[in-house]
């Protein structure tokens, strides 16, 4: 059976430190997680008859920042491609 990317086709690693109490800060005004998150998009990709696991391969320049944040949100919204 293959796997349904449906629309969303975009994937978003995130790097945390060794020690769960160090992954991220928390508060009623901001979430703060620890690291660095990476996002690619696997649209293109080929359909993959494997149910259990999948390997991605992504690029370290790929930082999910919030200037890349707003830009995908922003090309999702004109129904660009990403």
């Amino acid at each position: 059976m293959p796997v349904n990317k449906g629309k969303s086709s975009r994937s978003v690693l995130v790097l945390i430190p060794d020690l769960q109490e160090d992954w991220l800060q928390q508060s009623s005004t901001e979430l703060c997680l620890k690291r660095c998150a990476y996002w690619v998009s696997i649209r293109g990709q080929p359909p993959t008859e494997n149910q259990s696991t999948v390997t991605v391969y992504l690029h370290r320049q790929n930082i999910f920042s919030v200037e890349v944040l707003q830009a995908l949100m922003q090309r999702i919204a004109r129904g660009e491609p990403i």
